[in-house]
């Protein structure tokens, strides 16, 4: 039987992402490799549940995140993406009673936390008409734990209460996860802002990233200029920057490259 990632854990910004996505790479907690079944969604699809798991296109791994619960639309507070779930009596009121309803649950004082700003917290401030189901966190991140092979997309979904959020310890309360240290260029946000300043119409994924080039010393360095285009054509480039890099012939096409970008 499949378990969470982490059973009571609260994830207050990237880095605490990347610590655990640490864990799991070391060793020190297991990721999730298929669907979970509806015992497995009873028994561990709660508050303060964490799942880590791997995407995959073929039918080894997970293509997308199944709980068989439904939710709202997301909002994004970055780098999270949040869903507060749909209650049956949700969708049972009348136009204009959830307007007239009040908060169906009382702030709970916790104990106050130093260090990273939480988005959870925040999006717990910036919602209306907060109450009693499940919240549900997602995260991506370009994981690249090897120079010489593929990016793989790694994704954490969290679930929480708001009457609960407050009182879920997190990474530096933790035996395990304090003492994590993340290596430095493994993990990159799968995530980037939309246009909406406050995340409300959700978030873009970007693509993994390019792949270095490693030069016999163990240098990396960046995909050629040749290679790339701007609007489908080859980029303008200064005569100025490649005197001494080209011979004559080469300085006299680009010239006349540049010539037809200034048409």
């Amino acid at each position: 039987m499949q378990q969470a990632t982490h059973s009571r854990l609260h994830v207050r910004d990237a880095h605490d992402a990347h610590v655990v996505f640490e864990a799991v790479r070391q060793g020190f907690m297991r990721p999730v490799g298929r669907r979970l079944n509806e015992m497995e969604r009873a028994m561990h699809v709660r508050s303060g549940a964490i799942f880590v798991w791997f995407e995959c296109e073929d039918d080894a791994g997970l293509k997308r995140w199944t709980d068989g619960r439904v939710w709202g639309q997301s909002r994004m507070r970055e780098p999270y993406l949040f869903y507060d779930e749909k209650l049956p009596y949700d969708s049972a009121q009348g136009p204009g009673e959830s307007a007239n309803r009040g908060p169906t649950y009382r702030f709970v004082d916790g104990v106050s936390r130093n260090g990273p700003s939480s988005s959870a917290l925040s999006h717990q401030d910036r919602t209306a008409n907060q109450h009693h189901g499940l919240v549900k966190q997602a995260y991506s991140a370009w994981v690249t734990s090897d120079p010489f092979s593929r990016p793989q997309k790694w994704h954490l979904t969290a679930y929480f209460t708001y009457a609960d959020l407050q009182r879920l310890p997190t990474i530096d309360q933790d035996p395990v996860l304090r003492k994590i240290i993340v290596p430095p260029g493994i993990y990159r946000s799968g995530k980037a802002r939309s246009k909406d300043d406050d995340g409300s119409s959700g978030s873009l994924s970007s693509g993994p990233p390019s792949p270095a080039i490693l030069t016999s010393n163990g240098e990396r360095l960046l995909p050629s200029l040749a290679s790339l285009t701007i609007g489908g054509h080859a980029p303008v480039i200064s005569p100025s920057r490649m005197h001494g890099m080209r011979l004559p012939e080469d300085q006299r096409v680009i010239q006349m490259l540049n010539s037809r970008h200034t048409r």
